[in-house]
């Protein structure tokens, strides 16, 4: 039987490859490229997050050093980080009650999803990754929050906040290129929206 964390890391490496596949229209596009692979790779990549989970609940701690920034800036992302997860976890667990392979595949992974049962969480989740990528894109346009950010990784560091801090700067970088987020994000959306009714009339 496979483990809790061999199907997690399946599920992880399904939904990255998935999302590549649905938007890679978007992806191509010059100004959609690293903000693509951000959200492929930093938010639903196939690694273990739980260091940089743990260190985003304690992020309120850490927003004072950077001018500019503050939790309710990047509230959205915290949130929808943590909600990512629990729901991850309800899919695995409904996987291993359904004795599935390490293997599995998208049709097997769909069935978990709506056996799983949480429709009302998955909208949910949909709008977090619209309000998180909006107030993402205000932030990074801010003057100077690029350079504190560098400035302050070895202080992240030292601090046991190095995960949260890359991510957040990683992020920073990925949205810079972006001329127009309402396309991004409402394409996003809607197509996420798209699926999520379809496998809930399955």
């Amino acid at each position: 039987m496979a483990t809790l964390q061999e199907i997690k890391v399946a599920l992880q490496a399904l939904q990255s490859k998935r999302l590549r596949r649905d938007h890679a229209d978007l992806a191509a596009e010059k100004q959609y490229h690293d903000i693509g692979e951000f959200f492929f790779e930093e938010m639903y990549g196939p690694r273990d997050f739980s260091a940089r989970d743990e260190q985003a609940k304690r992020l309120h701690q850490f927003v004072h050093l950077v001018p500019g920034l503050n939790v309710g800036d990047v509230q959205n992302v915290l949130e929808l980080l943590d909600l990512t997860n629990k729901l991850d976890d309800a899919v695995v667990h409904t996987l291993i009650q359904m004795d599935a392979p390490p293997d599995f595949d998208e049709p097997l992974y769909e069935l978990a999803y709506r056996r799983a049962d949480n429709y009302a969480e998955r909208v949910h989740q949909i709008e977090l990754v619209q309000h998180s990528l909006y107030n993402v894109y205000r932030m990074a346009k801010r003057p100077l929050i690029g350079t504190v950010l560098n400035r302050i990784q070895g202080l992240a560091q030292t601090v046991g906040m190095a995960d949260i801090h890359r991510f957040l700067r990683t992020g920073y970088n990925a949205i810079q290129p972006v001329r127009d987020i309402h396309r991004f994000v409402e394409t996003v959306c809607v197509r996420e929206q798209d699926r999520l009714d379809r496998i809930y009339d399955m």
